[in-house]
C-alpha cells in the first residue's frame, strides 16, 4: 500500500474501497517519489561501480583472517547457554549463509560509493542511500548473481504447477521469485540507519527501556485463550524466519559477550556484533555481574530490485501462508519429513501407540543436550504449547492422508501427499482469516477492511501485480506482540477442565519431548482454557530475565523485549510516529495529542526515556497505544497487520477460495474447518471442546462433545475421483 500523507486522502479512499494494484507497488519506488531529490545526483560509470564491488570483496576477504583468529580462540556460542537457545531460534541455513556473503559485499561497496562520491560532494547520507537504491547491478560483475536469484526465467521448468512449490517459487508466474524462501523482506517505508546504509541508529539503551517500561504483572484477557498467542507464533513462523549472521568463512556461530557476561574485547569481536549493554545497576543482572547480552545482526539480503543501497534482511521462510513450518521450505527438507508411503509424514510412536513428530538430539535444534522434535521449522521446540500445536497438525496431515488413501486406493504416495498438504494449508488459511484475525483485530474491523472472506462461492481476488513478500516491519516489530501474551506458568487441565498441575515455562525452553508425551492432552486443553495475557507492555520476567535459561541452572537467561527492540533497530525499522503517518493516523503535535492515543500513565514514562516521541521504537509505541472497540491491539498494529494479510491473500495464486484450487463442493467442506475440530480429532483423548477455541467457554454448556455436529467435520469423500465424476 502506498505511503499515506495528508495530500493523498482521495487516493487513500480509492485504495481502501477498491484495492487498486497501485496501492501495493514497491516501497522503494514510493519513497523515492516522496523525497523529490534532484535527478542524477550520482553520475557513476560502470568502472566506478566495479571499483566499489572490488573494494567490498577485498573487505570481506580480509574478514576471513579475523574469523580464523576467533575460531582458533574458540569464540563462539556455547551449547547449553542462553545464547545457544537464541541461536536455535535464529540459526542461518546453509543457503542463507551462502547468500549473505554477496549481500555483505554489496553493503561494503555501497559504503565505498557513499564515502567517495557522496559525502565529498555534499550529498547527505540519507540522500545518497536513496540514490544508491536506484543504481542497478545489471551491468556489473554482481549483476548476474542477483539476476539469477531474482529474475531466473527457467526456475519454473520441470515444476508441477498444479501444486505449490516447497520453497514458494513460481506462485507468481510473471515474478517467479516473489515469495520465495531466502529472499529479502519487503519495506513499507525506506529503512532508517545512522549512516543511511548499515549502522544501527543510536537510541536509548534497549535493556534500560525494557526495565523502565515493562512491568511483570498479571493482566489476563478475560475472554481470550492462550491459543491466540500460540496461533500467532505458529503462523508467524510460517510467514517469517529471521536468521542471525554467522562467520562468513565457516558458518560458525558468533558470540559478542564472553563467558563472564562482559562485552568481548575488540580483538574477539566479530563485525556482525551489536551486543546489548546491560547497565551496571540493572535490577536483575547486576547481582550476577553481567553487563552484556548477546545480539548478532540479522543475515543481510541482496535487494530484490538488484540495486546498491541500504541493508536488507533475509527471510528463511517462504513469504506465503503455506504451512512451511510443517512441511519445510525446500524440496530437500520436505522429503526428509516424509515417510514416502501413502502420503504420510514421518512420526515417532510413543506410549499407547500415539504418534509424535520424529525425535532428534541434534544440538542445533535442542538446548542442553535434550531430545526434541524435527519439523519444518527448527523453532518447533521453543515452548511446549507450540510443540503441541505442531503435533496436532502433523497428526491432522496423517489423518487426512489415511482417509484419502482409502477413498482413492489408486492414488500413489505423491498424489496423496500433495492433496493432503493442499487441504492442510487451506485449513490453516481458513482458520487464520475466519477465526484468528477477527478475534485479534475485532469483527467490525475485519468486515470493514476486506479481511472477511466469502461464505460461499469463489473469491476471484488473486492479483498477479501484488508482491506477497512479508513486510520487515510486520515480521520484526509487530509479530513480537505475541510475547506479551505469555504466562509464566503453563496450566494443565483434566477433562473436567479443572487444573491438575502447572509447570514453569522457564524450565522448558527447547526441550519438550518428555513433557509432550506425558501431558499432550493437558496442554491441548490448556490452549483452549488458560487465559492469554493482554497485548500490552506487561511481560512475565520468565521472558525478560530468564529467556532460554537452562533447566538445570536457571539463574538467568535473556530479555526478549531488549532483543526485539535491538532487532528492530538492526533492521532499520522507522519510528512509531513515521508508521502512524504511513497509516494515515492523526499526527502527534503536542503532549496532549500523545496522551490521547497512549494508555494512561505511559506518556511521561516514554518521554522520560526518549528525547522526543519521534524517536519511539515502533514495537514500543504500538504496544502502548490504546485499543479500540473489540480489538486486542491498537490502530497502528491493526494497520500493519491488515496490510500484510490483505497482500498475503491477494498475492497467492493458490489461496484456498480461488477458482481452480478446489472444486465447489470441496471448498464448501474446507469452510467447515475450525481449530476446535483439529483439537478434537488429533489429541490423545480430549472428548469435548468449545466451538471457538480462541474464546474461553463461559460455562460447561459451551463445552460440546467432540462428536457434536456443531463442531463440523470435513467430508473427505468429496475428494474421491468417483465423486468428481458424479459431480460432472
Amino acid at each position: 500500500m502506498e505511503k499515506f500523507n495528508s495530500n493523498m486522502s482521495v487516493q487513500l479512499l480509492i485504495c481502501i474501497v477498491v484495492f487498486l494494484p497501485s496501492c501495493y507497488r514497491g516501497e522503494n519506488e514510493l519513497n523515492k517519489k516522496n523525497i523529490q531529490l534532484p535527478q542524477q545526483l550520482l553520475n557513476l560509470e560502470i568502472q566506478d561501480l566495479e571499483n566499489a564491488i572490488q573494494y567490498g570483496t577485498q573487505q570481506i576477504n580480509m574478514l576471513s583472517r579475523h574469523e580464523d583468529s576467533l575460531s582458533f580462540s574458540d569464540v563462539n556460542v556455547k551449547i547449553g547457554s542462553p545464547s545457544h537457545g537464541q541461536l536455535i531460534d535464529s540459526q542461518p541455513s546453509i543457503e542463507a549463509h551462502l547468500a549473505s556473503r554477496n549481500a555483505e559485499i554489496l553493503l561494503k561497496a555501497s559504503q565505498y560509493i557513499m564515502n567517495k562520491h557522496c559525502l565529498g560532494s555534499r550529498i547527505s547520507s540519507i540522500q545518497c542511500a536513496h540514490e544508491l537504491s536506484k543504481i542497478k547491478l545489471d551491468n556489473t560483475s554482481m549483476g548476474k548473481t542477483c539476476l539469477s536469484q531474482y529474475y531466473n526465467e527457467t526456475i519454473c521448468e520441470g515444476i508441477n504447477l498444479n501444486y505449490r512449490s516447497a520453497d514458494g517459487a513460481c506462485n507468481n508466474l510473471k515474478h517467479a521469485f516473489w515469495g520465495k524462501v531466502n529472499t529479502a523482506y519487503k519495506r513499507l517505508l525506506f529503512p532508517v540507519y545512522k549512516d543511511g546504509l548499515n549502522a544501527i541508529k543510536e537510541l536509548p539503551n534497549s535493556r534500560e527501556l525494557s526495565t523502565s517500561l515493562v512491568n511483570d504483572e498479571n493482566a489476563p484477557d478475560s475472554v481470550k485463550t492462550i491459543a491466540m498467542a500460540f496461533w500467532t507464533i505458529f503462523i508467524g513462523h510460517d510467514l517469517s524466519h529471521t536468521a542471525v549472521s554467522s562467520m562468513l568463512k565457516t558458518n560458525k556461530s558468533v558470540d559478542c559477550c564472553n563467558e563472564n557476561g562482559a562485552k568481548q574485547s575488540p580483538r574477539y569481536t566479530h563485525t556482525s556484533c551489536a551486543p546489548i549493554i546491560i547497565p551496571k545497576d540493572d535490577r536483575f543482572f547486576s547481582s550476577l555481574r553481567r553487563t552484556c547480552m548477546n545480539y548478532v545482526r540479522s543475515v543481510p539480503a541482496i535487494r530484490t530490485d538488484c540495486t546498491f543501497g541500504p541493508r536488507e534482511q533475509l527471510n528463511q521462510a517462504t513469504h506465503y501462508l503455506d504451512a512451511s513450518m510443517i512441511y519445510g521450505s525446500s524440496v530437500k527438507q520436505t522429503l526428509s519429513l516424509r515417510k514416502k508411503s501413502r502420503g504420510q509424514l514421518l512420526t515417532y510412536t510413543g506410549d499407547e501407540n500415539m504418534q509424535y513428530m520424529p525425535l532428534t538430539n541434534n544440538s542445533n535444534a535442542c538446548q542442553s543436550g535434550a531430545t526434541c522434535y524435527k519439523a519444518g521449522d527448527i523453532r518447533v521446540n521453543a515452548q511446549p504449547h507450540l510443540t503441541a500445536m505442531h503435533t496436532l497438525w502433523v497428526r491432522e496431515h496423517n489423518r487426512i492422508a489415511s482417509q484419502l488413501a482409502l477413498i482413492n486406493p489408486h492414488w500413489d504416495d505423491e498424489k496423496i501427499f500433495q492433496e493432503t498438504r493442499k487441504i492442510t494449508i487451506a485449513s490453516i488459511q481458513h482458520i487464520t482469516y475466519n477465526e484468528w484475525l477477527p478475534a485479534l483485530l475485532g469483527k467490525k474491523f475485519t468486515k470493514k477492511n476486506d479481511l472477511e472472506l466469502l461464505l460461499k462461492g469463489y473469491s476471484n481476488s488473486y492479483d498477479k501485480t501484488i508482491d506477497p513478500s512479508v513486510s520487515n516491519s510486520f515480521a520484526t516489530a509487530i509479530l513480537p506482540f505475541a510475547n506479551s501474551m505469555f504466562n509464566e506458568t503453563l496450566n494443565l487441565y483434566f477433562e473436567n477442565r479443572m487444573t491438575n498441575k502447572s509447570l514453569s515455562l522457564k524450565e522448558h525452553y527447547n526441550q519438550p519431548s518428555d513433557l509432550q508425551m506425558n501431558y499432550m492432552d493437558d496442554l491441548v486443553r490448556g490452549l483452549s482454557m488458560q487465559n492469554t495475557q493482554k497485548i500490552d507492555m506487561l511481560f512475565t520476567q520468565t521472558i525478560t530475565n530468564y529467556l532460554y535459561s537452562h533447566a538445570d541452572n536457571n539463574m538467568f537467561g535473556m530479555d526478549i523485549v531488549s532483543l526485539d527492540i535491538q532487532r528492530s533497530r538492526d533492521h532499520g525499522i522507522p519510528s512509531y510516529t513515521q508508521f502512524r503517518k504511513y497509516c494515515g493516523l492523526k499526527s502527534i503535535q503536542s503532549v496532549q495529542d500523545f496522551a490521547q492515543i497512549m494508555v494512561k500513565g505511559s506518556t511521561n514514562k516514554l518521554l522520560k526515556q526518549y528525547k522526543t516521541w519521534d524517536d519511539i521504537d515502533l514495537l514500543i509505541g504500538a504496544l502502548f497505544e490504546k485499543h479500540e472497540d473489540d480489538a486486542m491491539v491498537g490502530p497502528t498494529m491493526k494497520c500493519i497487520i491488515r496490510e500484510q494479510f490483505i497482500r498475503t491473500r491477494l498475492a497467492d495464486r493458490y489461496f484456498y477460495d480461488l477458482p481452480g484450487v478446489f472444486k465447489k463442493h470441496q471448498l464448501a467442506e474446507i469452510r467447515k474447518m475450525t481449530l476446535a475440530r483439529v483439537f478434537c480429532d488429533n489429541s490423545n483423548n480430549v472428548m469435548k471442546m468449545q466451538q471457538r477455541v480462541f474464546f474461553k467457554p463461559i460455562s460447561d454448556d459451551d463445552l460440546l462433545p467432540c462428536t457434536s455436529q456443531l463442531i463440523p467435520k470435513i467430508n473427505l469423500k468429496h475428494w474421491s475421483d468417483t465423486a468428481d465424476a458424479n459431480q460432472k
